[in-house]
């Protein structure tokens, strides 16, 4: 699985999604690690947004009552070491804003990530303590917080932050502690909250799309605006000998004329590839992505002279929250309750500390 795409969803068992039990907890990518001293949205443009969840009421007192329980901590899997550790709730929420987004992003968008990341691990606790996967032996799901993957531990932050240590930390620790006191429901259960760094630059993708199984809230939102992020577009060469490689190692069989090796057969309203013929296979968008090590599944395909150019829009899967759509709905004025109802449409915000 690629660095890319640590976002461990949900299992056939619970009615809704078909995923690898060891895939990590997050994003399209941990935009945190990437960059931690940039803003990352740059300076908005002027626009006025009007999104939905502009009209979303907090209920707040009312949703007390009957509100999922919280937990205090979890057993998170630790890649590296392969043991299981108790970590904080306070502690994991935080780490993973810091894992996720750079320290200067805007409050309410770092607010929100952390709502998101609370959220999941409960959705995911809920899933693991039921029917406990033996690979995760016991864990709630799984970390490598030694490549900062997941979470940040606390000396993770002090080495990636340098001399900003105190000042970055202050200001996590203070949206931590904001985001722990709500969880994203629907249907009054904490959901699969999937993020991800930069959409194709129309709307996020149907989980439909991605995995095997649809979700209410995880449905195309417009985020037309990250196409202003940094790394928006990339590109990737590869000969066609570096192509045969890659293809013949998964057993794909390869004609004799390469500029028929990869051909795009379907896409989503979103711009993300669905179905791709790969030599004799037919792929998943996904699937070719994973493959080729693509910053997303939206791309199209040139062969010219030997050489195969894939440009690529976005980063990331595509569905849920996106990190950079957060920060830029922030920049604008936007709070975290509105950015979760957006990115989430037709949840609840629920109090819960």
């Amino acid at each position: 699985m690629m660095k890319a795409d640590w976002a461990l969803l949900g299992s056939a068992a619970a009615g809704m999604l078909v995923l690898p039990l060891l895939v990590l907890l997050w994003s399209g990518t941990p935009l945190g690690t990437a960059n931690s001293l940039s803003g990352g949205a740059g300076t908005p443009q002027e626009e006025t947004l009007i999104l939905p969840g502009d009209q979303r009421e907090e209920t707040d007192d009312a949703q007390k009552a009957g509100s999922p329980a919280v937990l205090e901590s979890f057993r998170i899997l630790n890649e590296a070491t392969g043991q299981v550790e108790t970590v904080s709730a306070l502690d994991y929420v935080a780490g993973a804003i810091a894992a996720e987004m750079p320290a200067l992003y805007e409050s309410d968008a770092l607010i929100a990530q952390g709502i998101a990341s609370f959220t999941n691990a409960h959705y995911l606790a809920a899933l693991r303590r039921a029917d406990p996967p033996e690979e995760l032996k016991g864990a709630d799901f799984a970390a490598d917080p030694a490549h900062n993957l997941g979470y940040m531990t606390a000396d993770g932050m002090r080495a990636h932050w340098g001399d900003h240590y105190e000042e970055y930390s202050r200001k996590i620790k203070a949206a931590a502690a904001e985001a722990m006191k709500y969880l994203i429901t629907y249907e009054d259960e904490p959901i699969l909250a999937a993020c991800f760094a930069i959409s194709a630059g129309k709307t996020t993708e149907d989980a439909a799309n991605v995995w095997e199984g649809a979700l209410p809230y995880l449905v195309p939102v417009d985020s037309h605006w990250d196409t202003e992020a940094s790394g928006y577009r990339s590109t990737v060469t590869l000969t066609d000998a570096e192509l045969r490689k890659k293809l013949t190692a998964q057993s794909i069989l390869t004609g004799q004329d390469p500029a028929g090796w990869i051909k795009v057969l379907e896409r989503s309203e979103a711009g993300y590839v669905t179905s791709v013929q790969a030599g004799d296979r037919v792929l998943t968008g996904q699937q070719l992505r994973t493959l080729l090590g693509l910053r997303s599944a939206s791309f199209t395909v040139e062969y010219q002279k030997g050489v195969f150019t894939l440009t690529v829009l976005g980063y990331g899967h595509g569905v849920g929250l996106s990190q950079y759509g957060a920060q830029y709905l922030a920049q604008h004025g936007k709070d975290y309750r509105t950015i979760l109802a957006h990115y989430y449409p037709g949840t609840q915000l629920c109090a819960v500390g």
